[in-house]
C-alpha cells in the first residue's frame, strides 16, 4: 500500500471522523389559502390535501385541518371493497347481495346490487351486509393490519364508519389510496385491481381519476363530506393522491353534495393536475 494513503488512513482512524451522512431530500411543501373561495363561495367550510409522489411534494388547502380525523362516512367503502374481497364474502366486482325490502329513501338503493354499483351509486346496506357477513373480527382484523384510521369499531361494527367511531383524516385518507394504487396494502393484487377498477370514475387519453366521495350527517352540527381519489396522468407525472373535505352546518343545503367533487376538479384543474 502506498506510504500517503496509510498515513490518510491512520489520520482518519486516530480523529474518529465519522462518514458523513448522507443528504436525505425532504418532501416540499405548498400552501394554497387563495383557493378557500371555491368553499366560501358555496357556503361551506373545507379543506384539500393532495400529495403529487412524482415530486414529493404536498399541497394544502387549509394546512391545520390535515390531520384532524373526522368520519369516514361512504368513501370507507373503499376499504370495505377490499376487505370484503379478501375475506371471501365477496367474489368480484360482479357479485350480488340482494336488497332486503326496507325502503332506504332512493330507487338507487331499494334493489339488489352488485358490489361494483354499490360503490357506484354509494349504498350503505351493502356494505352492513359486507361487515354482517365477514363479522366484527375479520373487520377489526383488517383495520388494524391495514391501519386504517383510528381502527375503531365501537358504535357498531357494521355501521361504525357513519354513526360508530371510526375515524380517518385527510392525510390518511391520502396515504390509504396512495398505498392502494402502489400495490403495498396487505391485499392480494386481484382484490387492488378489482377495487381500483370499481373507483375508476373518469378514463381519457390524458388522465385517469379514481375517486369516492362520503357524506355523514352529524346532527345538529350539519354534514360532513368527502372526496377521496387519485389521478394517473399519461404524461407519467404523479400519480396525485387527494382529499377534498366539506363541512356546512345545513344539512338541507342543495349545493353540498355536488360541491364534494366539484370543489375536488376544480382545484386539480387550478393547480395543474387537470
Amino acid at each position: 500500500m502506498r506510504p500517503h494513503l496509510i498515513l490518510a488512513l491512520l489520520v482518519c482512524a486516530c480523529t474518529g471522523t465519522p462518514p458523513a451522512e448522507p443528504v436525505v431530500p425532504q418532501p416540499t411543501v405548498e400552501l394554497r389559502d387563495d383557493l378557500r373561495g371555491l368553499y366560501d363561495s358555496l357556503g361551506l367550510q373545507g379543506s384539500f390535501v393532495l400529495y403529487d409522489a412524482g415530486r414529493d411534494h404536498w399541497l394544502y388547502i387549509d394546512r391545520s385541518q390535515a390531520d384532524v380525523p373526522s368520519s369516514p362516512a361512504s368513501t370507507f367503502k373503499i376499504f370495505s371493497s377490499l376487505y370484503g374481497l379478501e375475506s371471501g364474502v365477496l367474489k368480484d366486482a360482479d357479485h350480488v347481495l340482494h336488497w332486503d325490502s326496507m325502503d332506504y329513501g332512493r330507487a338507487a338503493a331499494n334493489r339488489d346490487l352488485s358490489l361494483r354499483e354499490s360503490v357506484e351509486v354509494s349504498v350503505y346496506w351493502y356494505h352492513r351486509d359486507v361487515a354482517r357477513a365477514a363479522g366484527a373480527g375479520v373487520l377489526k382484523h383488517w383495520l388494524d393490519t391495514v391501519g386504517y384510521g383510528n381502527a375503531d369499531t365501537s358504535g357498531g361494527f357494521d355501521r361504525c364508519w357513519v354513526r360508530g367511531n371510526l375515524r380517518i383524516s385527510p392525510r390518511q385518507q391520502v396515504q390509504l389510496v396512495q398505498r392502494l394504487q402502489e400495490n403495498t396494502l396487505p391485499f392480494s393484487q386481484r382484490t387492488m385491481d378489482i377495487v381500483k377498477d370499481i373507483t375508476l370514475q373518469e378514463d381519457t387519453l390524458g388522465y385517469r381519476l379514481h375517486g369516492k366521495t362520503g357524506w355523514a350527517m352529524n346532527a345538529p352540527d350539519g354534514s360532513t363530506g368527502w372526496f377521496v381519489g387519485w389521478v394517473v396522468k399519461a404524461d407519467s407525472t404523479g400519480p396525485f393522491y387527494f382529499a377534498n373535505r366539506v363541512h356546512t352546518p345545513d344539512t338541507l343545503s342543495d349545493t353540498f353534495g355536488p360541491a364534494r367533487r366539484a370543489i375536488s376538479v376544480e382545484v386539480l384543474k387550478r393547480v395543474g393536475v387537470l
